[in-house]
């Protein structure tokens, strides 16, 4: 029995040995990841539904409107491009730390260094979503009927049930007359308001703005209307370490709007970036003259310039801190003996703080 006790002991303290002061020291070690930055884009752009108006070819005849559009037309226009940095864990850069270190580490949630000795509020991750559905929200029929006259024409009283529906060209020409009346009763408001003020100034400002209202309506009849809608789209990227001449992100069409990499019907919009190799270089020097037996690998994170292209047309342009263009090194000795507070930022990598307990 005593043979057997010493072997399962033994066993127990292959895998966990204490140390004096209390501090478990772990032979398996902690596997901890450091962070890559990614590029996330997000795009904004407005398409503008436009519906002919069913009486067109009248236009220059009745209102002296010349070359009012005859058919229906979608377009799309980029309004604004942002970019953001995000990170992720670098699955090029996960190790494994073990004695007093491995008891003394603190990680996000998905398994980056996020301090030492130190209690860390990582920032809750975003996933936001692009997505390509189609939208309802112009009305398959453009056009509301807000005639000011009847469709049917005068019947006599003695036939009560007969019914004689206007004609498309009686109702184009009650449609002008309607707009001619509407901007003469505007002109004797405004007049009035000039002349002789109401008594209530906000009643004057609503007759005016319901009468421009419904000239509008009436115009768009012969002009055509048109509906907008803004959308906004994001699209990641994850930077190699040696980045080439550009990537695909997405892809923008006048017509259709902003589509996936994969539709091949829109032009593409190309990410560059250029690394900032003077300062890589200096880094890896630096950081290859500081020898250390910790264990704990962190990142000194590089710079690069991010330039987002359309063809030969520069949209936007921005610099960025990338954990992956820079140099990784070990944290020194003599912050692990438990008397500091190391925090390192989430997205680069590189140390935010060092505070003595």
């Amino acid at each position: 029995m005593g043979l057997i006790f010493m072997i399962l002991g033994g066993s127990a303290v292959a895998q966990r040995t204490e140390k004096k002061e209390g501090v478990p020291a772990f032979t398996n070690g902690v596997v901890y990841s450091l962070p890559r930055t990614g590029i996330r884009i997000y795009v904004t752009a407005t398409r503008e539904k436009f519906f002919f108006g069913p009486y067109h070819d009248y236009a220059e005849v009745l209102l002296g409107i010349k070359n009012a559009p005859s058919s229906d037309r979608e377009t799309w226009t980029i309004n604004d491009i942002r970019v953001e940095t995000f990170s992720e864990p670098d699955p090029g850069q996960v190790h494994r730390t073990s004695g007093q270190a491995a008891a003394l580490i603190s990680l996000t949630p998905s398994g980056t260094l996020a301090g030492i000795n130190a209690t860390v509020e990582t920032p809750e991750e975003r996933f936001p979503v692009a997505t390509f559905l189609g939208d309802t929200k112009a009305p398959s029929i453009p056009f509301t009927d807000l005639s000011l006259n009847s469709f049917f024409e005068k019947v006599d009283s003695a036939n009560r049930n007969a019914l004689v529906i206007k004609s498309f060209e009686e109702k184009v020409q009650e449609a002008a007359h309607t707009i001619t009346k509407l901007r003469k009763r505007r002109f004797k408001t405004l007049a009035n308001g000039y002349d002789e003020q109401l008594p209530d100034g906000r009643a004057y400002e609503v007759m005016v703005e319901e009468l421009d209202k419904l000239e509008k309506e009436y115009v768009a009849l012969f002009i055509g209307k048109t509906y907008k809608k803004t959308f906004e789209y994001c699209f990641d990227y994850i930077p190699e370490n040696n980045p080439g001449a550009g990537e695909v992100v997405f892809r923008f069409s006048e017509g259709k709007g902003v589509l996936p990499v994969s539709d091949m019907s829109g032009k593409p919009i190309v990410i560059e970036m250029k690394k900032m190799d003077n300062l890589a270089s200096a880094q890896a020097k630096v950081a290859s003259a500081s020898p250390s037996v910790s264990g704990i690998l962190y990142r000194v994170p590089g710079k690069s310039e991010i330039r987002i292209l359309n063809g030969i047309t520069l949209m936007a342009a921005t610099r960025a801190d990338i954990a992956q263009f820079g140099t990784t090194t070990y944290l020194p000795d003599e912050l692990l003996d438990g008397n500091y507070r190391v925090t390192f930022h989430p997205a680069t990598g590189g140390i935010k703080s060092i505070l003595q307990k």
